[in-house]
């Protein structure tokens, strides 16, 4: 097929704009407002364990000392607030003396409660010390800690099991204490993944739709990188020739580098000029980008106005950004934008081709048919497994600000 634009990258990297907008974002606003929850929540369980230890201490025996793992645990909290104050985000060393720290109070716990689970003395610090590792699963990743948190919880639950002869059903106890130090662990992390992804999602999303309002040839987010780099690049050798620091002619390795970098940017200006907003808006997402091809040779598409812009992202969105049963998650689009002219040569309305394969009609968002409306008619062609939509977009070159048009639809079957 000649002329196709293809936007499928193997590794995507956003734009350094965009990831910096989108990590500032993260950062300042519900990111920092989860991980302060977290850092509660995990404050109050670990007072909760502490509750407990104080309602059982008076049954400690002789010898046994229920402070120690306690107060091995308040130095490596008290550690890791010092670091935090002078590095916002945990330095590696500092993540790795954690897990190896949190061996102390877990293992002197475990000795002093050891065999006393007939008398309903259960571990506490060495839960706590699990639950502390809440806060550090929004700071490097939640992998490590969720697998601390499990050897510690597994920990526990052994040296409860092997008390079942004395202890009987109090076991039930020290079980319990195993899973209260592995589970908010384990759902701190389901929430940080949770959170990123939808964080995530969206930043996408309200990325590529300021694509929507460029003029018609604008080049992306990171064609503007590059070209800013070329003009810097250009600028320094410029300088150069004008200070006097390289002479005229220019020695062979100068006058090397000026003409890689006049083929550089001849290159990027003739590769962009067909490029339009909507091949910008799917190279630059991180989701559009592996599922959507752009076919758009002449450039056609950079005439639609920007309510039905933002009409065709949103429906691409929906189609291809979604999450889908396993069985769906296969699903190609492959958009063709195509110009009918008039009988006298002018531009009539574009015509454009969105081919969904992979998924079926029923796994569709209705909303699409919604924001497809923005467009033109359109006319949906199903198959079990793929969704061929047609449109016809009013739309005048000279004013590309226009209003959208009038929303109308027909479906037929095959």
């Amino acid at each position: 097929m000649s002329g196709l634009h293809t936007t499928i990258e193997r590794s995507f990297r956003r734009p350094a704009r965009s990831a910096r907008a989108a990590v500032d974002m993260r950062e300042r606003h519900g990111g920092r407002r989860m991980s302060a929850g977290i850092t509660i929540a995990a404050a109050v369980l670990v007072v909760g364990h502490l509750v407990h230890l104080l309602a059982t201490a008076g049954a400690y025996p002789a010898g046994r000392d229920p402070w120690a793992g306690w107060i091995a645990l308040a130095v490596i909290l008290a550690g890791g607030v010092v670091s935090r104050l002078f590095s916002p985000r945990m330095p590696a060393w500092v993540y790795l003396a954690l897990f190896t720290a949190l061996a102390v109070p877990v293992g002197l716990d475990l000795v002093a409660t050891q065999g006393l689970l007939d008398l309903g003395i259960a571990p506490t610090a060495a839960a706590a010390s699990a639950v502390v590792l809440m806060p550090v699963t929004t700071l490097r990743g939640r992998r490590v800690p969720v697998a601390v948190a499990g050897v510690i919880g597994a920990a526990i639950a052994i040296a409860a099991l092997v008390q079942l002869p004395a202890a009987g059903s109090l076991v039930v106890v020290g079980v319990a204490v195993a899973v209260s130090a592995v589970l908010p662990v384990v759902v701190a992390a389901l929430a940080i993944v949770g959170f990123r992804r939808l964080v995530g999602r969206e930043l996408d999303l309200s990325l590529v739709q300021s694509t929507v309002q460029t003029p018609r040839s604008a080049v992306g987010m990171r064609a503007s990188e590059e070209l800013a780099r070329l003009d810097f690049d250009a600028e320094s050798l410029l300088e150069d020739v004008g200070s006097g620091r390289l002479p005229i002619p220019l020695p062979t390795d100068a006058a090397l580098r000026a003409a890689a970098l006049a083929a550089k940017l001849r290159v990027r200006l003739i590769e962009g000029r067909s490029d339009t907003w909507l091949k910008h808006a799917v190279t630059e997402s991180a989701y559009l980008s592996r599922r959507v091809t752009i076919d758009d040779a002449e450039g056609d598409a950079g005439v639609l106005a920007p309510a039905q812009r933002d009409g065709l992202l949103l429906a691409l969105w929906l189609i291809a950004g979604e999450r889908r049963p396993r069985r769906a998650a296969g699903a190609r689009v492959v958009v063709r934008v195509r110009s009918e002219p008039f009988d006298d040569d002018e531009r009539g309305p574009l015509a454009i081709e969105i081919e969904v394969s992979g998924v079926a009609r029923r796994h569709l968002d209705p909303a699409i048919w919604d924001a497809l409306g923005s467009l033109g008619s359109h006319e949906v062609v199903s198959a079990s497994d793929s969704i061929r939509i047609e449109l016809v977009c009013p739309v005048d070159p000279n004013a590309p600000a226009a209003a959208s048009a009038p929303r109308s639809a027909r479906t037929r079957g095959r």
